[in-house]
Formats: structure tokens, C-alpha cells, sequence
């Protein structure tokens, strides 16, 4: 084979495997119908009011003028993310989970971006995740642990990450992203989401870490900042079965 051509065919190849990343997706997200889609699921959810007290009856009358006005404030780059209303629910163990609420659009846009960047993200997880993915549950979660100890795997692990919500590094979860995602606009309203603050009782907190449970997209943010640990426990040879911030690894062996 002439080298040149060989040389050529080679750099094909290589080329061919390169991982494809996206540039251009912010414009899927403030699509009229992607955004008026997002409103039905936030409605469909239903939710308090964030903090500048609108409800989503309040957003729901002047529907297409609201939507059309979040979408030309993301097309200029206007738009800001205003902080969530910080409220606490009561744990099982009589301890409160804090839960951050953004306000109605702020939701409605977290839902829109979530639903551009979940297919992308959902190529790339592995089948031992069962939290908060599509068409998946914490029973088949379950099924998973049972088949995995008929199969043998019996010494098993439970661990549960400790405020996990409120930990995540922003730095290392955009750095994360940024492996399928190099749209800055999109990565700046991620920035935007993550770091928008907190508002209790009339004080202001910054967030330097953390995705505030009861954000929409935090969820999917958090299952990517985990995705490394799938990746690093199954490559070891260990089964893990993780739901959220939940999980279950086991290694193969007999009981004592």
C-alpha cells in the first residue's frame, strides 16, 4: 500500500473515532415548542411558587406573551436565574431535607434544558443507574439486586452519600459536561442554574456547591457528576446498583 494513502486511511479512521461533541443547542432550548412543552411538565408537576410569589396559574394566563418573552431574554443573553426559596421538609429519622424552590419560569427553562440534554447523556450512563432516568424505577432497581445475589454476588455494601445534593464541586461537574457539552451559552445557564443563590426567611446565601434539591435539573446534574463511579466500580469487576445518590455495590463469593 502506497504510505501516503495509508497514512491518509489511518487519519480516517482515527477521525472517525473521535467522540462527537455538541456545539450548538441552545437554540433547541429556547424553541418556542420546546419551552411551551417544558411549561406542560412543570404544570403537570405542580409546585409551589418560587420567590417572586407567581404561581403557575398566575404564569398560565398570559402563557405565549410569558414564554415568548423568556425566549427572546435567552436569545439576547438577558436572561438571569433568580434564587430559590429554601423551605425543609421532615426525614423519616426526624432530621429536615432542605429543598431549594426556583420560581415557575425558572423551571419551566431548567426542564426545557433538561429535556435537550438528557438523550445526549443517556447515550453515555450505564445500566446500573436506576435514579430519576427514563422508563426506569426503583423496583427494577430492586429486581437488579436480587437477580445480581442469585447470580452469587453475596458480601454487599449499602451507601448512601451524605448531602450529596448539596456537595457537588460546580467546577468538577461542569468539567464533566463540558466532555458532551462545549456550548457556552448552554454551560453558562448551567452556571446560572447551579449558582443562583438561596433565599431564607428575607437572607440571601450563595451556593458555591451543591445543585438544590427541587430544581428540576438537578437530577440529571447529579447523575453525571456520578457517572464516574459507575464507570470506575464496574470496570473493578463490581456489581453496583446505584438509585440517585443510593447505592449497592456487591462482590461475587459465598456467605460466612
Amino acid at each position: 500500500m502506497n504510505e501516503s494513502i495509508g497514512k491518509r486511511s489511518l487519519r480516517v479512521v482515527e477521525s472517525s473515532k473521535k467522540k462527537r461533541k455538541w456545539y450548538s443547542l441552545i437554540d433547541k432550548i429556547w424553541n418556542y415548542q420546546n419551552l411551551e412543552e417544558a411549561f406542560n411538565d412543570v404544570k403537570k408537576n405542580r409546585g409551589s411558587h418560587g420567590v417572586d410569589k407567581v404561581t403557575i396559574k398566575d404564569y398560565e394566563i398570559k402563557l405565549e406573551h410569558n414564554l415568548r418573552v423568556l425566549q427572546e431574554s435567552l436569545r439576547t443573553k438577558t436572561y438571569r436565574v433568580k434564587p430559590v426559596r429554601r423551605v425543609y421538609i421532615p426525614k423519616a429519622d426526624g432530621s429536615k431535607r432542605p429543598l431549594g424552590i426556583p420560581t415557575v419560569e425558572d423551571r419551566i427553562l431548567q426542564a426545557a434544558t433538561k429535556k435537550i440534554l438528557e438523550p445526549i447523556f443517556e447515550q453515555k450512563f450505564l445500566d446500573c443507574s436506576y435514579g430519576f432516568r427514563p422508563n426506569r424505577s426503583a423496583h427494577m432497581a430492586i429486581d437488579k439486586i436480587r437477580k445480581d445475589l442469585m447470580e452469587g454476588y453475596m458480601y454487599v455494601i449499602d451507601a448512601d452519600i451524605k448531602t450529596y445534593f448539596d456537595a457537588i464541586p460546580h467546577d468538577k461537574l461542569i468539567n464533566l459536561i463540558k466532555e458532551e457539552v462545549v456550548d457556552s451559552s448552554v454551560l453558562a445557564l448551567i452556571v446560572q442554574f447551579l449558582k443562583s443563590g438561596i433565599l431564607e426567611n428575607g437572607v440571601f446565601y450563595e451556593n458555591d456547591n451543591g445543585s438544590p434539591q427541587g430544581g428540576v435539573i438537578s437530577p440529571l446534574l447529579a447523575n453525571i457528576y456520578l457517572h464516574p463511579l459507575d464507570e470506575m466500580m464496574t470496570k473493578r469487576g463490581h456489581r453496583i446498583t446505584r438509585y440517585a445518590d443510593d447505592c449497592v455495590p456487591r462482590k461475587q463469593g459465598k456467605c460466612a
